[in-house]
Formats: structure tokens, C-alpha cells, sequence
């Protein structure tokens, strides 16, 4: 038959698992002992250790108010504070379990009895109902808790005693010297007050998962608040929380190590946003996205638009571990904006701007992330770049999107132009300039170095070694040559072939071919000896070497 009323309890079994509730650790037992210290009106703590290596005891003194009811001690669930400490910090009644399966021994001033006491309660006591006995004892205030240190303790104690401390709010000292504490918000850039709590606003290089942002008097904990960016500057702006006050905010019982997702917190992120919006406002200048300003100024946070620079232009490399921000800042109302652009078109254009400046104004960098600011938005800027090839009377265009014609000839041509579309004022203008190089896929789309098309305008003045190197930043990528072993190995592979192809064009087949013969002979050298001369006479269907000795008008 089932019962007509039922009633919460605590289980006997969950007591006999009373030892798994807390992990143990010296950090966690320590940050408990002193935190009901803290609650217990304590103004210093003071551990010690005692003892011969293999027998040491941990002491914790302090001088607060002392344990009332020694019953509450080992009463899981029942912490023994008033209403007033109960309704701001939330405590669960569990922080001397985290001594669970610890030989301990307790002695505590008890207020309501002008009496001291002492229970010793032995490592199997906790998971189990039997008697402990309480006796009197001598001290006069605070609370003394000893417990045996267990070996796993050792070697980490001196650094948990420093962790527990160091934001904690009340002095503490370990074996007779102060332990060194700071300030949980030292190094803000502003502190705001919220609710009970501290918020502090830091400009950090990077975000690190798992950095504790909240502290509950010398607990932190890690916890997800804010971040925002600003284009360009390398460093987020984030927040620490200290919790001084705020009953709302709470923690998971019974580790305390993560917060309680519940509407106090979420308000309290909303509250970190508003403090940096207005750490940021008061800031000489920003560079935040148009949108982030948008939301500072739905939250009443006024500021002017971001700082209005953006970095010169640089073409794109095919190998995108090349590629890197000018570090240039061009502040001219009259820079011209260019996008994106591949590699193949970027590398040659860049070229002929460098040669015959089209524009009116620097170019540089695209940045989204802006538009929207009228000073972005009023900017001229580059649509799309072609380049118009001339060969044999017949002209034909190459860009991102189309490869050279099926009968086209890679090589000298007779006219090369470069044509850029560009946007300004609400109007599209042509811009067209003289270029000396243009690449392009084949009619297949393939950009491999053997495939690829080069022109060259014929009476450019250039010379090799700048086409080739042209040739390099604008086609080799690693990424797409899965068969050499290193990115070195690449390289040169890509080189070789680029500078046969280049050669080849410049200078002719008989040139190409001896760049080819004297790169395969190069690295052997060494084989031949210092006094003798290798000739090697060579066709498509015989091979001759000849050995002589080396005479003093061949040295």
C-alpha cells in the first residue's frame, strides 16, 4: 500500500558516501576551513605544520566566533550560521565533510555555553552513526582544527596554502610567515560597483578558457563573462567579478567550482557588457565593429565612431604563411579601398599600381567589420580587377573567374592592360592602366606551375628574377603539393620549374633548357675531384662524359 505523505530525508547510505562528496585535495579542505573562519568573524588565520616527515599534523587556527553546537559539525547539511549569514552567502552546511575520512581533531569556542570543547573524530567516523565524544577544552576563543597530513598532501601543501590565500580577504600565515596576497582587481583599468559586487575591466592580450573570473572571497572560479575585441588591436577587453554581497549569485554545492546559471548571472554578464562599453568610451579613441557600437549605443553609452585608419594594402601570397598585415596606417579621407582578392590577380596588379598609380588615393585594406560608419562607407573603393591581353590582333580577358583561352599562347604579348572597377559616390568607373605581367589558370582552371599562363607584355623592362619571384607569390602554395616531403622541399621544386618556364619565356628554349641541365648538375659537384674536368655531352638519345685533367686555364 503506498504511504499517504512522505518527507525529505538524507539517505544512511548517502552518509556512507559522505567521502566522495568532496575530492580532498589540500586546496579544497583549506579553502573551506578558512572560508567558515571568514564567516565565523576571524581577522587572521594562522596554519602550521607539526610533526616528523612520516607523521606530520596540518593545523588551522583562527580567532572568530567559534562553533556553537559541536553537533552541527558532523551534521551533513545543518551549517550552524545565523539567518542573517545564511541568506548572503548561501552556505550548504557541508564545509567540515570536506575533512570526510580524515583523522581530525576539532577544539572550538562555544558562545552560548562560555565553554570550550574538543571532539576527535576518527577517519572511519564520517561514513558512519557512532558516537563521537565531546570534551572540555581550554581555549578561550576561535577554532583549532588539526588533522593528519596523508602522504598525497606533501609535496603540493606549501603551493595550496599560497592559492587559498592569495585573494583571500583576511591575513593569513603559514608556519610563521605572512602569506602574500593581492588584490583580486590590481590591474584593472576601471572598476565599477554592481549589486554587491566589484567588476573590474582588463585589456588582455588573449582570452584564456578556464581563467577564473569570479572570486567569493578567496574562492575563485571560472566562469563565462564577456568579451569584446577591437579590429586591428590585438587585445580583448574582459572582466574579473569580485563577489562581495550578492546572495543571487551562487555557486553549485558542494565543490563551489562553477557558478549557479541562473537569472542573477545572466544579469551580471549584462552588467560586464555595459562596463566595457564604458571602459572603452573613455578610452582616447576605438576601433570597435560598427555593430559592438551599435550595441553600446542601445545601451545608452555614447562614443564617437572608430578611429577612422585602416592599413595599407598588400597582395595576397598564394602560401598564406606569408601573408601579413602592412602595419601601415593610412588616415587619408581619400584612400581607395580594395578587397580581397586571389593571389594570381592581387600579386600582378600590385605590380602595376606600383608602376603606374591608377588611384587617387592609397589603397588599402577591406574591413568589413566597419561598414556601416560613415567615414568607411563614403570611401572609394575597388570592385573587381581584370586584366585585357592583346595577342596576335585578338584581345581576351583574365580575372579570379576565367582561365586563359583554350589557343592562347603563354609568352610575350603585344598588349597587357590592367582594369579595375571601381565604386565611388554612388557611381562605377573603369580605371585602366599598363601592366607588364598577368597569370591566369588555363582554359581547365589549373594553376599548376606547368599549366599555368603567363603573359608578359613585350618591352617591359624586367628581368628574370622578378618574374620569377612574382611567379612564387602569386602561384605557390604548399597546401597543393602533397608529393615533397617538406615545405623547404617544396619551395624549391616550385622554384626550379618556375624559373625553367620563365627563362624559357625571357631568354628562350635553349635557355630554359640550360637552367634545367645546370639545376640538375649543381648538387653533384662534389663528385667531381679538384684536379680533374667532367664534360658531359648530351642528346634525347645518348649520353658522353668525359675525364680529363684539370688544366691551370680551367681552374
Amino acid at each position: 500500500m503506498l504511504p499517504a505523505t512522505i518527507a525529505t530525508s538524507v539517505a544512511p547510505e548517502t552518509i556512507a558516501k559522505v567521502g566522495r562528496l568532496f575530492n580532498g585535495s589540500a586546496h579544497d579542505v583549506l579553502s573551506e576551513l578558512l572560508q567558515n573562519a571568514r564567516r565565523a568573524g576571524a581577522t587572521n588565520i594562522v596554519i602550521t605544520t607539526a610533526g616528523h616527515p612520516a607523521d606530520r599534523l596540518l593545523h588551522v587556527v583562527d580567532d572568530g566566533s567559534g562553533i556553537a553546537d559541536p553537533a552541527a559539525v558532523v551534521t551533513l547539511g545543518r551549517s550552524g550560521w545565523s539567518e542573517e549569514t545564511q541568506a548572503r552567502e548561501d552556505p550548504a552546511g557541508m564545509g567540515v565533510f570536506s575533512l570526510a575520512g580524515r583523522d581530525v581533531i576539532i577544539r572550538s569556542w562555544s558562545q552560548p555555553e562560555r565553554q570550550g570543547w574538543m571532539a576527535h573524530i576518527p577517519a572511519g567516523a564520517w561514513a558512519s552513526s557512532r558516537p563521537i565524544a565531546i570534551s572540555n577544552d581550554p581555549i578561550a576563543y576561535g577554532t583549532a582544527i588539526t588533522v593528519r597530513i596523508p602522504h598525497e598532501w606533501s609535496d603540493g601543501l606549501d603551493e595550496a596554502v599560497r592559492q587559498v590565500a592569495c585573494h583571500y580577504p583576511l591575513p593569513v600565515t603559514f608556519n610563521g610567515e605572512p602569506v602574500e596576497r593581492s588584490g583580486w582587481l590590481d590591474g584593472a583599468v576601471r572598476i565599477e560597483d554592481w549589486n554587491g559586487c566589484r567588476i573590474g575591466i582588463y585589456r588582455e592580450e588573449l582570452k584564456v578558457s578556464g581563467n577564473p573570473r569570479l572570486n567569493f572571497h578567496g574562492v575563485t572560479i571560472a566562469c563565462n563573462l564577456p568579451t569584446i575585441g577591437e579590429v586591428g588591436r590585438g587585445h580583448l577587453w574582459n572582466a574579473r567579478v569580485d563577489i562581495l554581497d550578492c546572495p543571487a549569485i551562487q555557486l553549485v554545492l558542494p565543490a563551489r567550482k562553477e557558478a549557479v546559471q541562473n537569472d542573477a548571472l545572466g544579469d551580471l554578464r549584462s552588467a560586464v557588457t555595459a562596463a566595457i562599453f564604458r571602459t572603452i568610451a573613455a578610452q582616447p579613441s576605438h576601433r570597435l565593429s560598427f555593430d559592438n557600437w551599435l550595441q553600446a549605443q542601445a545601451l545608452g553609452i555614447e562614443m564617437p565612431e572608430a578611429e577612422p585608419y585602416l592599413n595599407g594594402w598588400l597582395p595576397l601570397h598564394a602560401d598564406h604563411d606569408e601573408n601579413y598585415a602592412s602595419g601601415s596606417r593610412i588616415t587619408d579621407p581619400a584612400m581607395v579601398v580594395m578587397p580581397e582578392i586571389d593571389s594570381l590577380i592581387a600579386q600582378p596588379a600590385a605590380l602595376a599600381i606600383a608602376r603606374h598609380s591608377p588611384f587617387a588615393g592609397q589603397l588599402v585594406n577591406e574591413e568589413t567589420a566597419f561598414a556601416g560608419y560613415r567615414w568607411y562607407d563614403e570611401l572609394a573603393r575597388v570592385g573587381t580587377i581584370a586584366f585585357y591581353v592583346t595577342q596576335d590582333g585578338c584581345t581576351f580577358t583574365v580575372d579570379e573567374n576565367t582561365g586563359a583561352p583554350a589557343d592562347a599562347d603563354h609568352g610575350y604579348v603585344e598588349g597587357l592592360e590592367m582594369s579595375a572597377m571601381l565604386h565611388s559616390g554612388g557611381a562605377f568607373n573603369e580605371v585602366r592602366c599598363e601592366a607588364d605581367v598577368a597569370f591566369a589558370p588555363d582554359h581547365d582552371m589549373s594553376c599548376r606551375i606547368d599549366d599555368l599562363a603567363i603573359f608578359i607584355r613585350r618591352g617591359a623592362e624586367l628581368v628574370a628574377g622578378d618574374v620569377i619571384d612574382l611567379t612564387r607569390r602569386a602561384a605557390f602554395d604548399p597546401d597543393t603539393d602533397c608529393d615533397a616531403a617538406t615545405p623547404q622541399t617544396q619551395r624549391l621544386r616550385f622554384t626550379r620549374d618556375a624559373t625553367e618556364r620563365v627563362i624559357g619565356i625571357l631568354e628562350g628554349s635553349d635557355a630554359a633548357l640550360e637552367v634545367q641541365v645546370r639545376s640538375l648538375l649543381s648538387n653533384y659537384r662534389w663528385l667531381v675531384p679538384a684536379d680533374r674536368t667532367v664534360t658531359v655531352t648530351m642528346t634525347n638519345d645518348a649520353l658522353a662524359v668525359t675525364i680529363v685533367e684539370r688544366t691551370t686555364e680551367g681552374k
